[in-house]
């Protein structure tokens, strides 16, 4: 074995998924020949409707059993777990990924750049040095971040960036190659971070170079349901084991999702949306600027926790924050832990004062065994040393006499015409009552007609690489998927006032408005609920609040019609990118009927992560929850390395 090689496999002692038996898996009952069942997608779906192009090519390849034993031999795995080598990570994504479609390209020169990590490593093992806390550590990042390496196109799942080459890395990533990272991949999404129900976009597929869309990405536990959010490549990547670590975007939900702040939770994930002002969303193309978070996706809390430290850590810049996203001077009025790590205490709980959100737990449309789920991490918390608070509400209103409910429920109806309770103005899009007596009313909390998206975007693509200047441009030619011609007109068409000129928010307040564009700060709707869920807190003595990630399970591929009479169950919608306070969500079990993980949200005050990791890495390690996903199993046995290298690295076992 070539000596770089070797020093590469001595890294498993610092890798993030090291020391975490959550993360770590049983190589005699997950490879395929022994689960004892797979899934079968049948060619026909069970559902009728939605978009023609995810009814005609959901199932794509037909992925059975066997299909699957291709991949990885039963008896004689061919690939090695990621953790061992960069190399594998390759070996990996081309055995799986065309099942997923979690990443749209590998960065072509990554093994150069760790070929360059090895002369580093024997600088670090000759002078004794402890190696930095992400040291060689493969990431996969969402499409949606500038990125040098590779010389890579950010294309933000859309043929329209194809030519976005960029001249800088995003603040995040250069954040996290600071700490010694290695950016692997690209991640696919969906275009233009449109919608929480599906990960599809237009971009070219690097393999077959064809026009049409890269491919829908899906579920690693349920091949043919949805991961949710845009997010969903890259946590669908971490889930699969693609990288050690994914990095993902939240305007509403998709760090959560996904983990299940959207696509996490979809997929059995850590997902942590940080205050807005923590993290910079410098280089990350937006969807809502002032709602838009970037952050780590990852198996465990500790893996989330370390990367979470590179990315509050901003030695780099003299002014304390980043200049290119100007938000980021309020983490100047807060005290910043160096290493949020030091939170890791499976005590973490106790002590703690937890807040149940229960109108969003009671809703009516949460399927039965998420409920029970939740119910059972209610009695878990207690029992890792926690007060729980029933009923916790957030008082209070000076915009209007009704406070702020959690779920409210509205009559609706299905295109099927089925009627049922939405909370379509209540938590989902996020609302606040405003006004007094009969002209009292529920407004979203950001209006309709904001065209934050057309504003922000073209702001983005001022200064970017690509060719394409104006959202109108992209229209004009074409340069979209047909399922998202609606997100592209409408702000073109419909959005009446810009955020930018104050006259046109204050004629929208005029019109009977109260809520206008703006951000947590100077948006009145936003600004009061956020200050309403502190003084709430406040009142109760509170550390924390809890709800459950999503209502729902997730939902077959392409049953954007709600063709099941479910509700979509996001609940990451409202509270915490309205008041741009943090969330973290950590799997809560797997359903029984379907086998997709549930997961738990945890909330907290303004710029209070540590907090979060406390208590979410003390209920992971109470319950220990995550089951890897049997459909994408480890394929070898575990390596085990060791060192003598007196900067701390140590025996592990590749997980």
């Amino acid at each position: 074995m070539a000596p770089a090689t070797m020093h590469l496999l001595l890294l498993l002692g610092t890798v993030l998924l090291a020391q975490q038996a959550t993360a770590q898996f049983d190589y005699n009952t997950t490879l395929l020949g022994t689960v004892s069942t797979f899934i079968n997608v049948s060619t026909t779906p069970a559902y009728a409707g939605g978009n023609n192009f995810l009814y005609d090519n959901y199932n794509a390849e037909m992925i059975t059993k066997k299909s699957a034993q291709m991949y990885c031999q039963t008896g004689a795995p061919s690939f090695p777990v990621i953790e061992a080598t960069i190399q594998s990570a390759h070996n990996r994504i081309s055995a799986y990924d065309r099942l997923t479609n979690a990443v749209r390209e590998v960065v072509p020169d990554v093994m150069n750049t760790a070929a360059s990590m090895d002369v580093m490593l024997a600088a670090y093992n000759a002078n004794g040095t402890a190696l930095p806390l992400l040291f060689c550590v493969p990431i996969l990042i969402k499409d949606n971040f500038d990125a040098l390496d590779g010389h890579l196109a950010t294309a933000n799942g859309a043929v329209a960036l194809l030519d976005n080459f960029p001249s800088m890395d995003s603040t995040e990533v250069a954040q996290a190659k600071a700490y010694g990272a290695i950016i692997l991949a690209h991640g696919n999404m969906a275009e233009w971070a449109f919608t929480n129900a599906i990960s599809i976009g237009s971009a070219d597929d690097s393999l077959t170079h064809s026009a049409t869309a890269y491919g829908v990405v899906r579920n690693p536990y349920s091949l043919d349901r949805s991961t949710a959010g845009s997010s969903g490549g890259p946590a669908a990547g971490a889930s699969a084991n693609y990288a050690m670590i994914s990095m993902g975007t939240d305007t509403g939900n998709s760090i959560r999702g996904p983990s299940i702040r959207g696509p996490s939770g979809h997929q059995g994930l850590v997902g942590l949306r940080s205050s807005i002002g923590q993290t910079s969303r410098a280089g990350i193309i937006p969807l809502v600027l002032n709602r838009d978070i970037g952050g780590p996706i990852g198996r465990t809390v500790t893996d989330v926790a370390k990367l979470f430290t590179a990315l509050t850590d901003f030695s780099m810049f003299p002014q304390g924050y980043d200049p290119r996203d100007p938000v980021t001077a309020f983490r100047l009025n807060y005290t910043h832990p160096s290493n949020y790590t030091q939170f890791l205490n499976a005590n973490g709980l106790q002590g703690k004062r937890i807040g149940v959100i229960s109108s969003i737990a009671n809703n009516p449309n949460n399927d039965p065994e998420i409920n029970a789920k939740f119910a059972q991490a209610i009695a878990d918390l207690q029992a890792g040393g926690a007060t729980i608070v029933q009923n916790f509400a957030i008082m209070g209103n000076s915009l209007g006499d009704a406070p702020w409910s959690g779920y409210i429920p509205i009559t609706d109806t299905y295109d099927n015409g089925t009627v049922y309770n939405t909370s379509a103005y209540g938590y989902n899009n996020g609302s606040w009552y405003t006004g007094y007596g009969a002209a009292g009313k529920w407004e979203p909390i950001s209006q309709d007609s904001c065209p934050n998206f057309r504003e922000d975007l073209e702001t983005y693509l001022s200064t970017a690489g690509s060719n394409s200047k104006s959202l109108l441009q992209i229209y004009e030619e074409g340069l979209y998927h047909p399922s998202v011609t609606t997100s592209i007109t409408y702000p073109l068409f419909e959005s009446n006032f810009s955020t930018a000129d104050v006259l046109q928010q204050n004629s929208s307040i005029e019109a009977g408005f109260v809520c206008t564009c703006g951000q947590f700060y100077d948006n009145p709707c936003r600004a009061e609920i956020r200050a309403r869920l502190i003084q709430s807190m406040d009142a109760m003595s509170l550390d924390a609040f809890i709800y459950p990630g999503w209502g729902n399970p997730p939902r077959l591929i392409g049953d954007l019609d709600q063709a099941g009479n479910t509700d979509l169950g996001d609940y990451s919608q409202g509270l915490l990118p309205a008041t741009g306070a943090p969330g973290i969500v950590v799997p809560m079990g797997l359903h029984t009927t379907l086998g997709t993980p549930t997961t738990l949200q945890i909330g907290a005050r303004p710029f209070n992560e540590s907090t979060l990791i406390q208590i979410a890495y003390a209920y992971e390690q109470m319950t220990m929850h995550r089951v890897p996903p049997q459909l994408f199993p480890e394929c070898v046995n575990p390596v085990v390395a060791t060192t003598t290298n007196t900067a701390g690295i140590g025996t592990a076992s590749a997980g």
